[in-house]
């Protein structure tokens, strides 16, 4: 089966919690080849069934929580921990007061806060689901014992804050195998492709580039891993015709497993986030950022990342709308030398999830 990044992340939080000895149930909501979903799973059992009709289907998935409380209840969780994507509304603060009821500690993991200025673009039904989602978040600090963040807050909504760094499980994530060339670079950046992302930055730098010559120095390729059909990517196809840029960067469309190995294993740097500026967001701890460490990849990224700041293999460019100094990014893999196990071995010792837990544990069990 194939997994996208955020499904390996949950995956790997599940792996690093056994590894400390739980017992855990995976609750999800499962898609089909068409990327639409089809019903609620807890492991591989299915748990509820999602109407083929859109609407219905839809509302089932954000307001049916019955069976998932009922299962709860059978088996006695006594742990509840929920990956939030801005989908609070007043049926699952109920099934929130329920579980608590039940004497559950429930631990609500925020990847990105804050978060409602990614709306700011949204279409009017997302902003009106966005003002829904204002008013039932209110009401947290009842019924959720913490919140789990990746910035510096120490309470959000109300409720007691613990700060973690994304994870990675090493096990999942193969280092790259690449040989290096002093005539070209080839940049890489896998993600959803979002406003956040800021690919554009770097498809503006090198039209800069080669307007100024660039042919006749280095040549340097951006290869972009994602979505290729989106709002954003088509923007990006835009920009790439209108500056002629063809030849240089390229849609690799949605890589995963070996197929996403062997995009890695061309790539000479990874390229983080370089739009969180205009989602109002300074700190960073990007799943991409870890992912690109455990290869073994040198990266860049404009915002703040705590634990990578400093480090030898990373580069910090500003964060602002400017176009990306390619040549920056040649000097800077001209003139070191990278050991992809030596950037690996960090992401070892320091950014696996049973690290990360062990910070949450030392909170709440004691």
């Amino acid at each position: 089966m194939e997994f996208g990044g955020i499904s390996k992340k949950i995956l790997a939080q599940v792996n690093a919690l056994k590894y400390h000895g739980m017992h855990v149930d995976l609750s999800y909501l499962k898609i089909n080849d068409k990327y639409k979903f089809i019903g609620r799973y807890v492991d591989d059992n299915i748990l509820e069934k999602y109407s083929n009709i859109s609407l219905v289907g839809k509302f089932q998935r954000r307001y049916k929580y019955k069976n998932l409380y009922n299962y709860i209840t059978k088996k006695e969780i006594k742990f509840l921990y929920i990956r939030y994507n801005h989908f609070a509304n007043p049926f699952f603060i109920n099934f929130l007061k329920k579980v608590k009821q039940k004497g559950v500690i429930i631990l609500m993991e925020i990847p990105t806060y804050p978060y409602d200025q990614e709306y700011q673009n949204a279409h009017f039904i997302s902003k009106i689901g966005l003002l829904v989602e204002k008013q039932s978040r209110k009401k947290f600090k009842k019924y959720v014992t913490r919140i789990i963040t990746l910035s510096h807050d120490t309470t959000i909504f109300g409720v007691p804050a613990i700060e973690i760094s994304n994870g990675i499980d090493p096990n999942s994530v193969n280092i790259v195998q690449k040989s290096k060339s002093d005539k070209e670079f080839h940049l890489a950046g896998a993600a959803t492709i979002s406003l956040w992302h800021g690919y554009d930055r770097v498809i503006e730098g090198l039209n800069k580039y080669y307007n100024e010559g660039g042919t006749k120095i280095i040549k340097v390729f951006f290869h972009i891993a994602g979505d290729s059909s989106n709002k954003e990517s088509i923007r990006y196809k835009e920009l790439v015709n209108r500056y002629r840029l063809e030849g240089y960067v390229f849609f690799h469309g949605r890589k995963f497993g070996k197929a996403l190995d062997d995009f890695f294993n061309n790539a000479d740097i990874g390229v983080g986030s370089l739009g969180c500026h205009r989602i109002g967001i300074n700190y960073i701890k990007s799943i991409k950022n870890r992912e690109y460490c455990a290869r073994g990849i040198p990266f860049f990224y404009s915002e703040t990342d705590q634990d990578f700041e400093g480090k030898d293999f990373i580069l910090k460019v500003v964060a602002d709308d400017s176009p990306i100094n390619i040549q920056e990014i040649i000097n800077f893999l001209s003139n070191k030398k990278f050991d992809p196990f030596k950037i690996r071995n960090y992401a070892v010792e320091n950014l696996t999830w049973e690290q990360q837990f062990k910070k949450i544990f030392r909170e709440i069990l004691v």
